[in-house]
């Protein structure tokens, strides 16, 4: 019988790149203001704090329609789903080319945050239907590369576009990078509609045997979910709330470095303002090979717990040490890329735990409530290192606020993962 890498070869093949572009895209809009941060400031008249809150806003309306977006999931299928959730990003994409003050920005950053908050869940309980947990870490981490890749590639374009763009036709060049980056997640939205099924039994593309054999692996798979599960229901499992408490580090570390990195590089290496994006490039490439490392070995061993404690430990360490050397811009530099590599190691592992936790009946709600509750990190992240920032009048003094959470994120990771709780971990 073939390897489960050997089997599920085609149906990654087919799955992983159009996820992956479409969720560099869906990164990108969440990150690309950082690198209009200066100009967006001069032409509104925003504080550090304001456009921190405005970035941590985009997770209230993500927050919110996390569950509903479940439960939409549960009711039209990953497909409709992750396509309707494209679309309706982008179209709210193009409205911030309209705004002018601080409350329009804070409005359409919890809109677009609403719009996009079923994308990452529905991506997973997409990838939990079709691949088994002996390569999980591996397709994930393989749909996850689009977040340094949306750092390494859209940083240099965000930056020439800034640049290439300045008022033409009296329009800002931040405007013009918004309207530019809007339009890509549109046409892929109807790319999923097109090419994705939802599970292998609807695949068409599959020919029989292979169907077979990838439905005996995931004796699952072809099961209709359960109509009548509760939203609630997921919340009475017992590690729910510890592996809320782990994503809401992990977003901490991830929203909290990947928001402000083009700020701290400005601050650590003082490169021209054309530059910066292909500075930011630089540890989002690192990263990159760094998440696939650790996902390959993570599944070689098949061993989740120091794989995911080590990295929030390496961020911690990492990140005071940034601070220590930010006279030093070369060395600070350094730190501050092996702290975002470690930090999007975490984010590609986090949700390679859950189908031990969650049944499958309760997976689609029992990742929405985790990733939705713990994405408060992401409201935390952002503008309490912005508020940081003002309050003590010191450019790096928010790197303790992620390196405490990742702290507490490598100790919560310990306890919950601890041998003698694996029992409860495994699937009911």
């Amino acid at each position: 019988m073939p390897s489960d890498q050997n089997l599920f070869r085609t149906a990654a093949r087919r799955i992983i790149p159009l996820l992956v572009v479409c969720y560099m895209f869906s990164y990108l809009d969440r990150i690309n203001l950082s690198f209009a941060r200066r100009a967006m400031e001069h032409d509104l008249q925003f504080s550090d704090t304001t456009f921190g809150l405005g970035a941590g806003l985009f997770f209230v309306g993500y927050i919110i329609f996390q569950v509903p977006s479940a439960l939409v999931l549960e009711k039209l299928g990953p497909r409709r789903t992750i396509a309707g959730i494209m679309i309706a990003w982008s179209l709210i994409s193009f409205l911030f080319i309209g705004i002018s003050s601080a409350w329009e920005f804070c409005t359409l950053r919890i809109l677009l945050g609403a719009a996009e908050a079923g994308f990452y869940p529905a991506v997973l309980y997409y990838l939990a239907l079709w691949f088994p947990d002996s390569i999980r870490a591996r397709v994930t981490t393989g749909f996850l590369i689009a977040i340094p890749l949306s750092g390494a590639i859209g940083g240099p374009v965000s930056t020439y576009l800034l640049g290439a763009c300045d008022h033409f036709i009296s329009i800002p060049a931040w405007k013009w990078m918004i309207l530019i980056e809007a339009f890509p997640p549109f046409l892929l939205g109807l790319a999923v509609l097109a090419r994705l099924d939802d599970g292998p039994a609807s695949a068409s593309w599959l020919d029989a045997s292979t169907r077979h054999a990838i439905l005996t692996r995931l004796p699952d798979s072809g099961l209709p979910i359960p109509g009548s599960t509760s939203a609630f229901t997921a919340l009475g499992q017992p590690e729910v709330m510890l592996l809320v408490v782990m994503c809401f580090c992990q977003a901490v570390c991830n929203y909290g470095i990947v928001f402000w990195v083009p700020t701290f590089i400005e601050q650590v290496m003082a490169p021209p303002p054309g530059r910066i994006g292909f500075y930011t490039a630089v540890p989002f490439a690192v990263a990159a090979v760094t998440m696939v490392l650790n996902a390959r070995s993570s599944d070689r061993w098949n061993e989740r717990r120091w794989h995911l404690a080590v990295p929030f430990l390496t961020v911690a360490v990492c990140l005071v040490l940034t601070f220590v050397f930010q006279s030093h811009g070369a060395a600070a530099l350094i730190f501050l890329t092996i702290a975002l590599a470690a930090a999007l190691c975490v984010t590609s592992m986090i949700f390679t735990v859950t189908p031990h936790v969650l049944e499958r009946r309760t997976l689609a709600t029992g990742l929405a409530w985790i990733n939705s509750l713990g994405a408060l990190g992401g409201l935390v992240g952002p503008y309490g290192i912005g508020w940081m920032r003002d309050y003590f009048h010191s450019p790096l003094s928010g790197l303790f606020l992620v390196s405490g959470c990742a702290c507490l994120g490598a100790f919560t990771t310990l306890y919950t993962l601890s041998p003698r709780r694996r029992e409860a971990l495994a699937p009911s």
